[in-house]
């Protein structure tokens, strides 16, 4: 077995010069590592940029270290905008989940966790399959937490509302697997108008397959994983959408297609502005990125405006700025908006 020997944050340079990396600015790339890790920003983000030959990695004429950062600083705004989006969606599908229990099994968990409200899958690891969860469930509701305890103590009882609220997203997501098939069409028909494009069964396995697609996204956010190449383990073999795109795309589109449109137009804002961020400094990228995404990349210059002055800023959140909306920087000039000499100092 190989050993792994630490080494220190002047010998990582040196490495990396030796294989060809170059450095515009050694003291920041010393802050950055210092900060966030070789393993994080290099080891993570290099493989665009490098060429292997007989074992060994040298990095291609003209790369830098501030383009592998960037492409770090990328990812990382975009997996903090998953873990958000996947927040608010996970909101709202338990809010929705909990009002089709109730309705159909009334609001008493001893009412809506019976046996016979659900079907009962084969899974080979317990913790999914139906025993598995309303076990989970059943546990829960033994928590000191609050509101739990709260309902517990002065009700006797806790409604599925509360309830899901404590439950992890998994839980809720292997948990709608296990309906049947009249509650998960009424948790269809509230999450979905796509009038006759899909068959009634056709739109509970595109729900099911956006809610396990989503469940991926999140783990991988949660637990640092790169997330502008991540691929799904599930693909979905048919959809309404125009586009059958694969891995971040297809997170979107499957997103787009809910009634409830804030998940996907935050991830979306994010994603247009970490590619013009990353594809204005380094040019060179957006064929790449346009690739991996699956999409097309157009060069627009952003900048941020608010309907209380005629200046444009180069952050939407310069000089205390709320509700600030994206524009055109074409646009802005010629609307008469004027550059914040803050942030364009």
């Amino acid at each position: 077995m190989t050993a792994i020997d630490f080494m220190e944050i002047d010998a990582q340079i040196e490495k990396l010069k030796s294989q060809n990396l170059t450095f515009f600015d050694v003291d920041l790339a010393k802050k950055c590592l210092t900060l966030f890790g070789y393993s994080n920003i290099i080891k993570s983000y290099r493989d665009p940029y490098v060429i292997v030959a007989d074992g060994k990695k040298t990095y291609r004429s003209g790369v830098s270290f501030e383009q592998i950062y960037s492409l770090y600083l990328f990812d990382k705004n975009l997996r903090i905008a998953v873990m958000a989006a996947m927040l608010d969606l996970e909101e709202y599908i338990k809010e929705i989940t909990a009002n089709v229990v109730a309705q159909s099994f009334g609001t008493h968990h001893d009412q809506y966790l019976q046996y016979r409200n659900y079907q009962n899958k084969k899974k080979t690891k317990y913790r999914f399959s139906l025993p598995g969860i309303l076990d989970s469930l059943k546990k829960t509701l033994e928590t000191d937490k609050e509101p739990i305890h709260h309902y517990m103590e002065k009700y006797g009882m806790v409604p599925p509302w509360i309830l899901f609220k404590s439950v992890y997203f998994s839980t809720i997501v292997n948990y709608i697997d296990r309906l049947k098939a009249p509650e998960q069409k009424m948790i269809v028909h509230q999450l979905y108008d796509l009038d006759e494009r899909l068959s009634e069964d056709g739109q509970i396995r595109l729900m099911m397959d956006t809610l396990f697609i989503a469940l991926e996204y999140r783990n991988m956010a949660a637990h640092g994983g790169r997330i502008y190449n991540y691929q799904c383990k599930r693909q979905v073999p048919h959809s309404p959408s125009s586009s059958t795109g694969k891995g971040f795309c297809q997170l979107l589109q499957l997103l787009d297609l809910l009634n409830y449109d804030a998940p996907v137009k935050y991830l979306s804002s994010v994603l247009n502005q970490e590619i013009n961020r990353h594809c204005k400094l380094f040019p060179q990228d957006t064929t790449y990125l346009g690739q991996i995404l699956n999409i097309n990349i157009t060069s627009r210059n952003i900048v941020w405006v608010s309907g209380k002055s005629k200046i444009y800023h180069l952050t939407q959140h310069c000089s205390g700025m709320k509700n600030a909306v994206e524009m055109d920087l074409e646009e802005a000039q010629k609307l008469g908006y004027t550059k914040c000499n803050k942030c364009f100092s």
